[in-house]
């Protein structure tokens, strides 16, 4: 969607006041405006518990910086680290946003100049996305063409006042510790990731794709060649987050060999910050008489726990 230019921010105290007056609540968010944006933010901005996603990923004279801030405050600092952004911190981001008026920046900016006989897609080199009460916003710089100091001035004061909080910071020594971490609930449950693919032997069955991503569990039905469905999205309940936790430290997740043997075709991806498990089990010819060592046990085990979250 293209946003243009916001009204003042004079302009949007005012209608923020009205609507509040009249509703006893937030401002209703319609989409297709970027005034509308522009009062959201602002309205969030005053309210230190507002609940938003933001992700900011810049080069710039610092070096290449990032953050993933899910609500509630656990944020990924430079795809190594968990750091925790308190209220404030929060709404100051928000604020920062509103005084820039990022509701009303462009979709992109550059990547006019490469090469057209080159191929190769544009680089992006910054980028800002805000998800918040049902509004979506991105803006991003390629490289080469126009480049856009308002964007990368937006970036670099929201990085700097991330990183503020970078200290103390947890980062896993590995994915054994990270799995640890979790489970102690060091590591906030945003910081896993996980995809699971699973193919039956049987052909006539539809196979599935699960993925849990910032705590929300999805799911599509998926037949290789021929339909994917829409997916189905749901929170993630504690005790099935913890048994999952559990099932993937039983199984010595970072020690389990790329390939293993299978009947179905399985793909699993489990990720946790800058650590990162991948496992494809099929009929490897390979592996088909080793298929009861202790390793494949592990698997096994796992795989019933995996399939107990696809609904």
């Amino acid at each position: 969607m293209q946003f243009r230019h916001f009204i003042c921010l004079c302009t949007i105290s005012l209608l923020s006041s009205g609507i509040l007056a009249e509703e006893g609540g937030a401002p209703p968010a319609d989409p297709n405006t970027s005034a509308t944006l522009g009062v959201v933010l602002h309205y969030a901005s005053e309210k230190p518990e507002s609940p938003y996603h933001l992700q900011v990923n810049c080069t710039d004279q610092k070096g290449i910086r990032s953050l993933t801030l899910f609500p509630g405050g656990a944020t990924v600092w430079n795809q190594r680290s968990q750091i925790m952004l308190p209220p404030t911190a929060r709404s100051a981001l928000l604020k920062t946003l509103v005084d820039h008026g990022f509701a009303g920046f462009e979709d992109s900016y550059g990547g006019r100049e490469q090469p057209a006989k080159s191929g190769a897609p544009a680089r992006i080199t910054c980028r800002i996305l805000i998800e918040i009460q049902g509004l979506q916003k991105s803006s991003l710089q390629m490289a080469g063409g126009e480049q856009s100091a308002q964007l990368l001035s937006l970036a670099a004061e929201l990085l700097d006042q991330a990183e503020r909080y970078a200290d103390p910071a947890v980062t896993p020594a590995d994915l054994n510790d990270a799995l640890d971490k979790l489970s102690e609930g060091v590591l906030d449950p945003h910081m896993l990731y996980l995809r699971f693919v699973f193919l039956p032997a049987l052909k006539n069955k539809p196979g599935s794709i699960l993925r849990l991503d910032g705590g929300q569990l999805s799911h599509q039905a998926y037949t290789p060649g021929k339909t994917i469905a829409a997916p189905t999205s749901e929170s993630l309940g504690h005790d099935q987050y913890m048994e999952l936790i559990a099932a993937l430290q039983t199984a010595q997740l970072a020690s389990l060999p790329v390939n293993l043997w299978s009947e179905d075709q399985v793909e699993l991806e489990v990720r946790v910050l800058a650590h990162k498990k991948v496992v494809l089990a099929r009929r490897f010819t390979r592996l088909e008489s080793t298929n009861q060592e202790p390793v494949q046990q592990r698997f096994d085990a796992l795989l019933p726990v995996l399939r107990e979250l696809i609904h």
